[in-house]
Parts: C-alpha cells; sequence; structure tokens
C-alpha cells in the first residue's frame, strides 16, 4: 500500500467516526494509534503512543493556554466587557451607527481578554442587542455588527487558534500573536466601513444617539483604565522581548484578577468557576493536542505527508490554486467543527505544504485561522449564527441573513491579506 493512499485511507475513517459522532480528540486518538499498529506493529506502537502523548504536552512553554484562558476567565466574569461598551459608547459621541460601531470595537477589546469567537458572540449578543433594539436599529444590522465583532475573537491576541497553530507547526507563539494584531485590526476597519456605509446608504437602519457629556466619559474611563493598560503592557513585553510569552501571560492572569478584584467584580464565587471553567478547557486542549500529536506522528511514518507535499507540487497546479483549495476546506469544515479542533485538523496536513509552496509560516497561521473564522458565520451550519440565534431569539434564517454582510468584509479582508502578505508578517520581522 502507497503511502499517499494509506493516509487517505486514514483521513477517511477520521471523517467517518466524526460524522457518526466520535468526538475528534477520540477520533484521531483511534485512528493515529490502530495506524501505528499497522506499520510497527502492537508493542512499538504502545509504546510510540506513550512517549508521544507524554512529550505532546509535557512542554513549560504551553502554560500559555491555560493563563491565557484564566485570563479571559477572570475578564468574563467580572462583568469588564460592560465598561468596556459604556467607555466607547461614551467616547463616540453622536455618530448615526455609534452603538453597532462601539459593538466591534468593544469586541475587539474583549478579544484581548477572551480569545474565543463563540463565546464573544455570546457575551456581546447578551450585551449590546438589547442596546441597539431599544435604540431601533435595524435587526440585520443589529445582528450582523454582533456576528462582525463576534468571530474577531479567535484572531486577535491571545488567540487561542494561534497559540495551538504555533505549538503544532513550531512556530514561535509570540511572533504568531503580534503577526494577529494588524490583520485583526485591519478587520475591525474594515467591518466599521461596512457600518458607515450602509448607515449612509439608509439612515433609517441607525438612528442618532445622545452625546455624553463630559462626566460620564470621564467616569467611564476611569473604569477600563486598568484593562486598556493591560493590553499595551502584555504586548509591549512580548514584542521588545522584555518578557517571554509564557510570563507575559502569567502576569496577564494575575493582573487581571487585581483589576477585577479591585474593582470589586470577582467574588469567591466567580473566582471558583473561573478556575473550574478554565481547567476544563485546559483539559480539552490538552487532550487533543495529544491526540492531533499521535495522529500527526502516525501520518509522518507512512509517509503520506511527504508523498502529498510532492504529489501536489507535481502536478504543476499554480500555488494559489492550492492556496485557494486550502482556503475552501477549511471554510467548509469550518461550519461543522470548533475552531481548536478544526485548527488541530488542518495544521498536520496543509502546513508542510504551504511551507513547501512557499507561503511564510506566521502568514499562513494567521489566514488559518481567519478561514476557520469564516466558517463560523457560513451557512448552513455556522457555530457563532446559532449562538446569536440563542441569545437574540431571532429567528435562525434572519440570523444567516444578517451574517452575509459581515462574511463579504471577510472575504475582502483574505483578498487583502493574500495580495499583500507584508501586513501580517511586518511586525513580527521587528521584534
Amino acid at each position: 500500500m502507497t503511502p499517499l493512499l494509506m493516509g487517505l485511507i486514514a483521513l477517511f475513517s477520521l471523517f467517518v467516526l466524526m460524522i457518526i459522532g466520535v468526538p475528534v480528540a477520540f477520533s484521531m486518538l483511534f485512528v493515529g494509534f490502530f495506524g501505528m499498529v499497522f506499520l510497527q506493529g502492537l508493542d512499538i506502537a504502545m509504546s510510540l503512543v506513550g512517549s508521544t502523548a507524554y512529550h505532546s504536552v509535557a512542554n513549560w512553554l504551553y502554560i500559555v493556554i491555560p493563563m491565557f484562558i484564566l485570563m479571559g476567565e477572570f475578564a468574563g466574569h467580572s462583568g469588564i466587557v460592560a465598561d468596556i461598551f459604556s467607555f466607547f459608547s461614551s467616547w463616540i459621541g453622536r455618530i448615526r451607527g455609534s452603538l453597532a460601531i462601539v459593538t466591534i470595537l468593544t469586541s475587539a477589546v474583549f478579544s484581548f481578554a477572551i480569545g474565543n469567537s463563540v463565546a464573544s458572540t455570546a457575551v456581546m449578543g447578551k450585551l449590546t442587542l438589547p442596546e441597539m433594539m431599544k435604540a431601533k436599529y435595524g435587526e440585520k444590522l443589529a445582528l450582523g455588527s454582533v456576528l462582525a465583532g463576534g468571530t474577531l475573537g479567535n484572531l486577535i491576541p491571545p488567540s487561542t487558534g494561534l497559540v495551538v497553530y504555533g505549538i503544532l507547526a513550531e512556530v514561535s507563539i509570540g511572533r504568531l500573536l503580534i503577526g494577529g494584531i494588524l490583520p485583526g485590526l485591519l478587520a475591525g476597519f474594515v467591518f466599521i466601513l461596512w457600518i458607515i456605509i450602509a448607515v449612509k446608504h439608509n439612515s433609517e437602519i441607525a438612528p442618532l444617539s445622545a452625546p455624553s457629556s463630559w462626566m460620564k466619559r470621564l467616569v467611564s474611563l476611569r473604569k477600563v483604565w486598568g484593562m486598556l493598560l493591560l493590553m499595551v503592557a502584555v504586548f509591549t513585553s512580548i514584542y521588545t522581548g522584555v518578557a517571554t510569552i509564557t510570563e507575559a501571560a502569567t502576569v496577564g492572569a494575575f493582573v487581571t484578577f487585581l483589576i477585577a478584584v479591585f474593582m470589586g467584580k470577582l467574588s469567591l464565587r466567580k473566582l471558583q468557576q473561573s478556575l473550574v471553567d478554565t481547567a476544563l478547557m485546559s483539559a480539552m486542549i490538552f487532550l487533543l493536542l495529544t491526540s492531533v500529536m499521535v495522529f500527526s506522528r502516525f501520518l509522518n511514518f507512512c509517509g503520506f505527508t511527504r508523498e502529498l507535499v510532492d504529489f501536489i507540487m507535481g502536478t504543476g497546479v499554480s500555488r494559489w490554486m492550492i492556496l485557494g483549495g486550502i482556503y475552501l476546506t477549511c471554510i467548509i469544515l469550518g461550519c461543522i467543527l470548533d475552531p481548536t479542533s478544526l485548527m488541530l485538523l488542518i495544521v498536520p496536513i496543509f502546513f508542510p505544504l504551504a511551507v513547501g509552496l512557499g507561503f511564510d509560516p506566521i502568514w499562513f497561521g494567521v489566514m488559518s485561522v481567519i478561514m476557520i473564522q469564516i466558517g463560523l458565520i457560513t451557512p448552513p451550519i455556522g457555530m457563532c449564527v446559532y449562538v446569536l440565534h440563542g441569545v437574540s431569539n431571532a429567528p435562525v434564517e434572519r440570523c444567516f441573513a444578517s451574517a452575509l454582510p459581515p462574511l463579504l468584509m471577510w472575504l475582502i479582508v483574505v483578498l487583502i491579506l493574500t495580495a499583500f502578505p507584508g501586513i501580517a508578517i511586518w511586525l513580527p520581522s521587528k521584534m
């Protein structure tokens, strides 16, 4: 049996297991283990799986995962997102469509703390939709702005997707996180531009908001200065090399805890819930990491990755057409898998191919996360759309209709970043 055929059979088996409901982690572990049994025998396969499982998580660098998750939990349970929304609402002023713009800006700042698009969509939907509906905003604009802002969650650092990509691809996590900043800001700018154009075209969908007094603006600043300062401190320390990514994540979690305590928003019950949720989420990610390492080792042993790269490059097809195929695959799979699981699935297969075609590893990591984000709002199974449906009670078909403008804006961002990859590479190159 050729390595290419063996790998394709393994991938087919993997998808069959996932389709019948077997969790992604156990599907990859099952296929990887029995693949190595087929290649090496039971005794050697048991030894390889054991050593792979240990070495896949026994790395002090991986503490960034629970630390960044804990930082998000502290920020989420402390209710600071409401203060951020109030801050931007006060300072944006009397601008038509300001609440939709504020939703994008709040999502961008909140993404720094939470790093998860599905959770960000749920939180922003609960917080901002009632405000926009009360102000008589058009439903499509209100729902669309929440989806647009929510999908920034897994791109703007600290992105769980970028961290996982860095671990699997053995690329600097610090450079990846810094590389996500400018693309995240670009996406936010494109979303805001869409809102401005939509409101200019039809002013009835976004009434004027009442201006805020300077006293209210100053009071709102007092509530969020700590989080804004933390953002600058964490990424400045990573960028300049003053702190390692692990140190920055740990300090970030601790300072977020202090801010929440100082503001009186972190009760003992919320603290306990934050720690439990962090432990559960971290355990899930580490189990996924272990499974994908076993699966990747099997693909390497059978020679599938090398054969696939050689086969595709030998076809003479343009690397841009191949990249388009990777994009399309990520979008389709993003409709049915959560971002972390999908990242674990595609990196072992597509990363060697992308590097072999001459694409920058940092840029490809950013683009992989973006394509997964697009899948979260793509019909018929976009996860973020169903989350929005749950928190808004709007019919699911109207939620998907509202996702069309953000989807088009994301595709514009993809075209810009594909044409100008330096947007994602420039900041990391200056570190």
